[in-house]
């Protein structure tokens, strides 16, 4: 057997090993682990030995052949006294180093007939001519493994039934030669014969093969290890794998290629790997990255299901974009709640999750089809659908429909999982409804004609550029042109600020492009865009605009923070709508401010006027045409007060859902502990239990009102319902088993989401793995690929030692390495 056969690959039967004590050396280096120790080391095993000589060897302990133990004699006493005391069918089917040492020292079985002939078998025998192996050249070599059991009237391998954990045996005498060439040709056998006449010499490997065999074993556990850094690494960071030409020491060969070939050049033991010649076994090829690839992801899932089985409650959060391949994929997050503890089991953190699992392809976006995925992802997760007490998704009809959506079928089996709609998506939406407004629609595309004139030309954006550079002393000059992006929540409000911070460069550069460039169409689009920039009411929409996207930008970004709650987000929202209410209120103060800049960048500070429309007159129609004549007053009542109105409006609307959520959980709130009454707190908590009836006894309310007698002071200092959760279980775990009602409820409220931001940042990850160059990926590379990439806090801590087992395991021929 070949030094390369060590390796977890398994070899087709028809494989010849080179010598007969190389693979004794090779099958034993399979086994050699940590008893290397000891100076007898335990060799050879057949397994799964098929009758058809279908053959694969893994090692197997064998004790030493000259221990001083004795012959087991009660099993072997009887035995001897028969005419062949060796016979297979009177051993047990489990045997001991002694009786094993009983058989080889009383000979073969080898009886020399008469055996009986199997009329179903057209009255075929066994003979003793099988005994015998017949060269061409007519020379006869004796078969000393092939043994007869008259006991059983079958034909066995005595070596491979010794040494293996089940044996080639046959009663079928059909084409019996075949069947005994092939089990006599196959490399695993030829190594369990090996081991047996070891035994009949009353010896076992010398010293000097046992370290030859210790120190193989170590080198491919160190080659394993490398190897898997090196995977992980590149998962971790989305770094592709693969190359060109897959080959050491061949150019373009990958990034998986190129870094072991850079780590061999200051490490010996990849050294010795690539140096190996063509053909030989390495862990290099695509094939192996794949296998690591997914136990690695596996033993990270494993670590993220364990902790959301350990939670009381989780919630799932599903969105759905399509890649470069154009094939749906399913972005599957779990939000849970988790008390963590230390070496005493005494609670230091509480802590809110929202962890990936992986990618699963979708073929139907109906909602039924979705429902059975997202069913099917819990399940397949080993995880119950009756702890779910939240779902996360977009506002798509398929997901939000109320009678036949995915959340109503979700709800239909776990009526507690309350559905949420993604805040920042609804926020999005908003900002898309103020636009409808012409004035602000045409003020959005000025601004992106300005990105596309200045960003579709290396010249122009180089003349914005060196007024940039030229003005070092302004800490606005670094802020750049950005483009509208429709998926980007937080897109306009980068646009505009650039745009407001860079307004004089701008001018300035459309300036000397309107009069000094030689291009018609570039003279009259810097003229077009000039003159729009320079009207007043340009200016005030920047104003306008600045003032509700700093407002929602803010909110927006803390609501994709994934610790997150319910409350917070309404009462972040509360306080937008506060702030906005009171910025239309002062049109004067806006105006002012718009005037402050127009001075500063030296352009009109008056509403420019405009022909006024006129509606024709029917006959006999009383009513006239009240339009406003004045532009500033147009501009306030059709654009500035229209603007705010939608947004301030929306924002009630769209949340009310998130508001009645919360209302629910009402009771638990810092605010509400310290200002209701108890009779208030009472009611208000039985309603609670109501809801929740399956998860909070009616012990409850009782249990709330001790709560806040109790810590009503350290109550009175908390903002959050998460700030609450960690002062009960984590600054008083004394008492936290008194109020083990009150804790389940604060688990419920901190579980369910508030966004789906966390899908929507797995979809930044997918458009980095699988690319237009990787756009062939399978499923199982891409979703292990993310787990590895999204969750690298985890997998950067994974045992390798564990790994390199799990990957043992994983093929036909198990070694310990």
């Amino acid at each position: 057997m070949t030094q390369g056969e060590i390796e977890i690959e398994m070899e087709q039967e028809s494989e010849v090993s080179k010598e007969a004590t190389a693979g004794s050396s090779s099958s034993s280096v399979v086994n050699a682990s940590t008893s290397g120790s000891s100076n007898n080391i335990d060799v050879g095993q057949c397994e799964n030995v098929e009758e058809e000589g279908s053959e694969a060897f893994t090692a197997r302990s064998v004790a030493c052949a000259n221990e001083e133990n004795e012959v087991d004699m009660p099993i072997t006493a009887n035995i001897s006294l028969h005419e062949h005391p060796t016979d297979m069918g009177h051993f047990p089917e489990y045997l001991d180093s002694n009786v094993k040492r009983f058989i080889v020292s009383s000979g073969s079985c080898k009886p020399t007939g008469p055996f009986p002939r199997d009329p179903a078998q057209d009255n075929r025998s066994f003979t003793t001519a099988y005994y015998v192996c017949k060269t061409k050249s007519g020379l006869e070599i004796p078969r000393t493994w092939l043994c007869y059991s008259p006991t059983l009237d079958v034909a066995y391998c005595e070596p491979c039934w010794l040494f293996a954990k089940s044996t080639w045996k046959t009663n079928t005498w059909r084409n019996l030669s075949k069947k005994i060439q092939q089990h006599e040709s196959s490399t695993l056998h030829k190594a369990a014969c090996v081991i047996c006449d070891l035994w009949r010499q009353n010896r076992t490997m010398d010293k000097d093969m046992e370290r030859d065999i210790l120190h193989e074993a170590s080198f491919w556990r160190q080659v394993l290890h490398r190897v898997v850094n090196v995977t992980l690494t590149l998962a971790m960071n989305n770094i592709p794998f693969r190359g060109h030409r897959e080959k050491i020491g061949e150019m373009n060969n990958g990034n998986f290629l190129s870094v072991i070939e850079l780590l061999a050049t200051y490490d010996p033991v990849l050294k010795d790997l690539i140096s190996r010649p063509a053909r030989s076994i390495k862990y290099l090829s695509p094939l192996i990255q794949n296998e690591l690839i997914e136990i690695l992801a596996k033993h990270t899932q494993k670590d993220i299901l364990d902790e959301i089985r350990s939670a009381p409650f989780f919630s799932v959060i599903m969105d759905t974009t399509q890649d470069v391949a154009k094939v749906d994929q399913m972005s599957q997050i779990f939000r849970y709640v988790i008390v963590e503890r230390d070496a005493r089991g005494v609670a230091t953190d509480v802590t809110i999750k929202e962890s990936f699992i992986g990618f699963r392809e979708v073929n139907d976006s109906s909602a039924s089809e979705l429902t059975r995925e997202i069913v099917a992802s819990v399940e397949d997760s080993g995880l119950d659908l009756s702890k779910c007490r939240g779902q996360g998704y977009d506002g798509a009809a398929n997901m939000r429909g109320i009678y036949s959506g995915v959340q109503a079928r979700i709800a239909a089996k776990e009526p507690t999982a309350v559905y949420v709609h993604c805040a920042s998506h609804n926020l999005n939406l908003i900002l898309n409804d103020a636009v409808k407004i012409q004035e602000v629609r045409q003020f959005f595309d000025i601004v992106e004609r300005i990105y596309v004139f200045f960003g579709h030309s290396i010249k122009r954006w180089a003349m914005l550029s060196n007024k940039t550079h030229s003005d070092e002393t302004n800490n606005d000059s670094n802020i750049t042109l950005k483009k509208l992006c429709p998926t980007r929540w937080s897109s306009r409000y980068e646009a505009v600020t650039a745009v407001r911070y860079r307004y004089n460069d701008v001018m300035t550069a459309l300036a000397k492009l309107s009069l000094t460039s030689r291009k018609k169409d570039e003279r009259d689009e810097a003229a077009s865009l000039k003159q729009a920039m320079e009207k007043f009411s340009f200016v005030c929409l920047v104003v306008l605009q600045s003032k509700i996207l700093e407002r929602t930008n803010v909110i927006s970004k803390l609501l994709q923070s994934q610790d997150m709650d319910l409350a917070t987000a309404v009462q972040l929202l509360d306080s937008a709508i506060r702030d906005l209410t009171a910025f239309r209120e002062n049109f004067e103060d806006a105006k002012q401010t718009a005037k402050s800049l127009s001075e500063k960048w030296g352009v009109s500070t008056a509403f420019e006027n405009t022909r006024l429309r006129k509606v024709k007159a029917h006959f006999d129609e009383l009513c006239q045409d009240e339009r406003l004549a004045d532009a500033e007053s147009y501009f306030r009542v059709h654009v500035f007060n229209a603007c705010l109105d939608i947004v301030i409006s929306q924002l009630t609307q769209r949340f009310a859902g998130l508001r009645s959520t919360v209302d629910n959980f009402t009771v638990l709130l810092p605010e509400t502990l310290c200002t209701a009454t108890d009779d208030e707190l009472f009611l208000q908590a039985n309603r609670l239990v109501e809801i929740y009836r399956d998860d909070i006894t009616t012990d409850f309310p009782m249990q709330l009102l001790s709560f806040r007698s109790c810590l009503k002071d350290s109550i009175s200092q908390m903002k959050t319902v998460q700030q609450l959760t960690k002062m009960l279980i984590v600054e008083n775990s004394c008492i936290t088993a008194s109020f083990g009602e009150v804790c389940t409820a604060f688990m419920i409220f901190l579980t369910i989401p508030v966004t789906v931001a966390s899908a929507e940042r797995s979809f930044s990850k997918l458009k980095l793995i699988k690319s237009y160059l990787r756009s062939s990926m399978g499923q199982s590379r891409l979703s292990g690929l993310a787990i590895l990439s999204i969750e690298n806090a985890r997998a950067r801590y994974l045992d390798l030692k564990d790994m390199i087992d799990s990957f043992a395991q994983r093929k036909a021929r198990k070694m310990q390495l």
